[in-house]
């Protein structure tokens, strides 16, 4: 070994920079902790969007000569709240029935509710149709379809909804369900377009 060679030589820390670096962990630790514990409460108390439903609806007498003007038009949508531990507050509900873009019957639907956590409800509303009738342009093919026992609608459903967590509500909410489906010549829903699933906007 040479002469003039020295072996590198090792501070050990000061205790002070060793506390220090402890009470750093530690912080860092609980920091981690807390985020996983807030991310968790986030996930079990994060509200999920309601589902929707068409059940049931009929236009009786849809198939005669005078039109679709004064009809009753009755429908029942299921919605079902998948949330475990989360109430829904509705707003009164209101619903409109168009045929192509024309609107044939809107008005008030059902009053305001309060949903349960995991529970299902009936929105059921009955309406008065409006057309179309013989003068109306959408006559000819709307009388076409009825002949052929397929008549495309659209019932569209609007409200305000707010989340109920444990005790306090969450912000209001405009809701938007879109329900497209087919009516046979006799008014009635077709088979294969009940409970068939809804579109959603918020």
């Amino acid at each position: 070994m040479p002469r003039n060679y020295r072996l590198p030589m090792y501070h050990r820390q000061s205790p002070a920079i060793r506390c220090l670096n402890f009470l750093c962990a530690v912080l860092l630790t609980l920091v981690l902790v807390a985020g996983v514990i807030l991310f968790v409460l986030w996930l079990s108390l994060r509200p999920h969007r309601p589902k929707f439903s068409l059940a049931e609806f009929s236009i009786p007498n849809l198939n005669r000569q005078s039109g679709a003007a004064n009809l009753p038009l009755k429908f029942t949508v299921n919605e079902h709240n998948p949330n475990q531990k989360i109430g829904i507050h509705f707003d009164k509900v209101d619903g409109s029935v168009y045929y192509g873009n024309e609107l044939i019957a809107s008005g008030p639907a059902m009053s305001p509710f309060y949903q349960q956590p995991k529970s299902d409800t009936p929105v059921q509303g009955e309406l008065s149709a409006s057309g179309p009738t013989p003068t109306d342009p959408a006559w000819p093919r709307f009388a076409a379809e009825v002949g052929a026992g397929s008549v495309g609608l659209r019932l569209v459903l609007t409200s305000t909804v707010q989340f109920q967590v444990k005790l306090w509500d969450t912000r209001e909410h405009h809701m938007k369900v879109d329900c497209e489906f087919r009516v046979g010549g006799d008014g009635s829903i077709l088979q294969e377009y009940k409970n068939t699933p809804c579109k959603l906007y918020f």
